[in-house]
């Protein structure tokens, strides 16, 4: 039912709908054909939150393929059919101002209420008649779920436990908007979600991993993966991380294995937060680079939730010691088969997956750089082993030491991970970066060729042992290369 007039930074919005030829074209053929359209969803919501978001979401009373066809005929748009099965259809448009792509999705029910009332959650249940908004008519909320109210409360709160069920993967959305909003989950809905999680593995693994990427892109994501988990959901999706409940660990660690995941995620947040003063200047450097990136921010976070999922197949104990050895080759393949089977892309999966790989790494090399024993072929096999994601790896890190606080914990571990790095990113710069942009001192061909040397696995072996050679500055020349290669051949 329609309510008070909208507040003026609504309007302001309006002047960026108003500014934009699509959606002056869209509201003249609409007129001209009848139609009727509402702003509602997630754009009428992050407008009521100032996010001015850059999609625009019509419910529409008419024919959505009719008129999203004539829309970007009109601006020389792409309309992609959404979802046939229930009316709904995008425009991509090409030159937008203000806005990127507008979807078009036909009425749930016989009126704009009905609608509404058929949609997830009562934030995302309010509506504004599109022509209000353009000035050709009143404006005024449609609001019969209370979702203006609940976004001022800043709380999660179903239209109907009916709602959930019939798409099962707005049972994830919920815990998306809590993340990405900061909202609380209102606690009758918290009791639905838990009743309702063994359903949350249902709707198609892309659509499943779209909204767990959206909420690890999200500012703080670690409470509602824990809400997530205490609600019985997450572990449905990812049986993985389910089975590291309760697993109890070493002396370096103050919490069992699920709960050292979830803090090393919060801990993820306080470390890419910090800057120079903290970090030093290169860590510093790379975790502004993250904080600024979604794609790396998200993968660092795949990293930090999933780094020890290897834990509990490979707990041991001996002498009532516990242990974990392997744990890291093992956790990196089981998160690359739960990656693939969520789809995720194959980029996001090998970076995510080669950072659990590694992840102890850094804690590896802290020894021998305490003692001042570092060799640069240790330097070297880390950068080329991780590439541009070197700064990353100790990002995670720091991150999960600051997440164990057992009393085997070394106490200045973090303050060891920043000077290793420091010193790690100099080398890199130094001596194996110009190594890596000149030219090779000898190739493959010229071992097989000038040199004799069999084809076979010796010749990758002798140009990885040539090139630990040049760092160590045993080997400066082609002529030294070859004589280097005549006296490991014997």
């Amino acid at each position: 039912m329609p309510s008070q007039t909208l507040p003026p930074y609504l309007f302001a919005y309006a002047e960026t709908l108003r500014a934009e030829p699509a959606v002056a074209a869209l509201d003249a053929l609409a007129e001209a054909q009848g139609a009727r359209l509402w702003v509602t969803g997630g754009t009428l919501r992050d407008a009521l939150l100032t996010r001015w978001p850059r999609d625009l979401d019509l419910a529409v009373a008419g024919d959505v393929d009719a008129l999203g066809k004539a829309l970007a005929r009109k601006v020389r748009a792409k309309f992609v059919p959404l979802d046939p099965a229930t009316g709904a259809a995008r425009v991509a448009i090409r030159s937008a101002q203000g806005i990127d792509w507008i979807d078009l999705v036909a009425l749930r029910g016989p009126s704009i209420e009905d609608d509404l009332r058929a949609r997830d959650f009562t934030i995302n249940a309010v509506a504004v008649a599109l022509d209000g908004l353009l000035g050709r008519s009143s404006a005024a909320y449609i609001d019969p779920t209370g979702g203006r109210d609940d976004l001022h409360a800043r709380v999660i709160r179903m239209t109907s436990e009916k709602a959930l069920a019939d798409d099962p993967l707005r049972i994830l959305r919920a815990y998306r908007f809590c993340a990405q909003l900061g909202f609380e989950i209102e606690p009758e809905t918290g009791a639905a979600l838990a009743r309702l999680a063994a359903r949350a593995a249902e709707p198609a693994p892309e659509r499943i991993h779209h909204e767990l990427s959206s909420l690890l892109r999200a500012p703080a994501p670690a409470d509602t993966l824990a809400r997530m988990m205490a609600d019985g959901v997450l572990g449905r999706i990812l049986p993985e991380l389910a089975a590291t409940l309760r697993v109890t660990q070493d002396a370096h660690h103050h919490l069992p294995v699920w709960e050292h995941s979830v803090e090393t995620v919060r801990q993820l947040g306080g470390v890419l937060a910090e800057g120079p003063e903290g970090l030093a200047e290169a860590l510093a450097a790379d975790a502004a680079a993250c904080r600024d990136d979604p794609a790396a921010r998200e993968v660092l976070v795949w990293a930090a939730l999933c780094h020890d999922v290897g834990k509990p197949p490979c707990r041991g104990e001996v002498d009532g010691k516990v242990h974990f050895r392997g744990h890291d080759d093992a956790g990196a393949d089981m998160f690359l088969a739960a990656a693939k089977r969520l789809r995720l892309p194959g980029w996001k999966a090998r970076r995510a997956g080669r950072l659990i790989h590694h992840h102890l790494r850094p804690l590896h090399l802290a020894e021998p750089f305490r003692a001042g024993t570092l060799t640069v072929r240790a330097i070297d096999r880390l950068h080329r082993a991780l590439g541009d994601d070197l700064g990353m790896l100790f990002l995670l890190a720091l991150a999960d030491s600051r997440a164990s606080l057992g009393p085997a914990r070394p106490p200045d571990a973090e303050a060891t991970l920043v000077a290793l790095y420091a010193h790690v990113a100099a080398v890199r710069e130094e001596r194996i970066r110009p190594l890596d942009r000149a030219p090779r001192l000898l190739t493959g061909r010229d071992l097989m060729d000038r040199l004799g040397v069999p084809k076979g696995p010796t010749v990758g072996e002798l140009l990885e042992a040539l090139r630990e050679a040049q760092l160590a500055g045993e080997v400066t020349s082609r002529e030294g290369a070859e004589a280097w290669v005549r006296g490991r051949l014997g």
